[in-house]
């Protein structure tokens, strides 16, 4: 007799066979298009759970890694799929779809990773100063369409087929703050974490002193002001006997000056390629003004290299338990000296598990298998 897929004690075994909304999805081309989505996928495979997606912006159909990915135009039978799961929701395809199809389909997951539930001027910061910042009629243009946003899909989870995840607890409450929900219990939602790459989970950091090529790593785009390369600058400048490496693209060092002990790499590195490379540093730096999680600090945090992140809410969330892990205030990496730090790399991995792609994947199922059960029921 076959064994029952359980998680958590919870069994999933009426889950045949998922529909995923995804607004991108990797391809051969582009292996890391929302690679986030993809890697969930494959452990649903690894259960023995069928996936398909629909790629809004995909123009054809394609099979990655035992994945079939439809475009939009696809017709699709709801009657195949016990559950749709819909990546970041958007109004313009995933709204569309799920109001559209509404009637024929049985349960319906939207997964909130950011943006797409918060009025994002409030949250988002703005520009840097050299950057073309946007007219004041796009602006108020931006917070009608996100409030014409919200108010859709408010409604939409308050349908008796829908459910929600959310990323973290810090995206739970500003979400439901956003959405004008005071009352967690009148929407059926969790809380499940990204997972990490494998290749963060099931490898180990370990320094080379003698291929150590600079004291501190910051991976990085270079021109989005929430990824706070600028604050990786602030530190370096005040602790010019330790030497800094940043890797990402954008213009940024075009108009602000670049410390002597700096040196930046104008490359995109592929996420496979990062555990190694983390191994001829220190320490990584990774600052952010905002995050719904912070997938790659988990991930550096998580492979054991000592980090240097914000002391932000998510991330005290997020990694509060990592003892590699540092915090320090945006406003304090100007004036932070290192050599006052204590910095050591994970020696205890249990603490990843709380980013381990099977567990996850694992808490998701059952989320979906009683999502679906009670709507069967209702």
């Amino acid at each position: 007799m076959a064994s029952k897929r359980k998680t958590g004690g919870v069994g999933f075994d009426m889950l045949k066979k998922i529909l995923v909304l995804s607004e991108g999805y990797p391809n051969p081309q582009k292996i890391y298009n929302m690679s986030f989505v993809h890697s969930r996928n494959i452990e649903y495979l690894k259960k023995n759970i069928e996936v398909d997606v629909i790629s809004f912006s995909s123009k054809e159909d394609y099979v990655f890694e035992g994945v079939t990915v439809f475009t939009k135009r696809r017709e699709i039978n709801f009657d195949e799929y016990d559950v749709i799961l819909s990546h970041a929701p958007n109004i313009r395809n995933h709204y569309k779809f799920l109001t559209k199809n509404y009637k024929r389909i049985k349960s319906i997951i939207l997964f909130f990773h950011g943006h797409e539930i918060l009025l994002t001027e409030d949250y988002y910061p703005s520009p840097y100063s050299w950057q073309n910042n946007t007219s004041w009629i796009s602006r108020v243009l931006r917070k009608k369409y996100d409030q014409f946003k919200l108010l859709l899909i408010r409604e939409l989870l308050r349908r008796n087929k829908v459910s929600c995840i959310f990323v973290s607890e810090w995206m739970l409450e500003e979400g439901f703050k956003n959405l004008k929900i005071k009352n967690r219990t009148e929407i059926s939602s969790k809380i499940i974490n990204n997972s990490i790459n494998h290749a963060f989970y099931n490898n180990r950091y370990i320094c080379d002193p003698s291929y150590k090529k600079a004291d501190f790593i910051t991976i990085r785009p270079l021109d989005g002001r929430k990824y706070a390369v600028d604050k990786v600058v602030e530190l370096a400048s005040y602790n010019p006997s330790f030497t800094f490496h940043i890797f990402g693209k954008g213009e940024l060092f075009k108009h602000i000056a670049k410390p002597d002990n700096v040196t930046v790499f104008d490359t995109f590195i592929e996420q496979k390629d990062i555990p190694e490379l983390l191994n001829h540093y220190s320490a990584a730096v990774m600052p952010t003004r905002l995050d719904a999680q912070g997938v790659m600090m988990c991930e550096m945090a998580s492979y054991g290299v000592p980090i240097i992140v914000s002391d932000l809410p998510v991330c005290r969330e997020m990694l509060e338990g990592f003892p590699n892990c540092i915090f320090i205030g945006n406003d304090d990496f100007s004036q932070m000296k290192l050599d006052q730090l204590s910095l050591s790399p994970l020696t205890n991995f249990n603490v990843i598990d709380k980013f381990s792609p099977e567990v996850l994947a694992k808490k998701e199922l059952a989320f979906m298998s009683i999502s679906v059960s009670s709507k069967k029921q209702n």
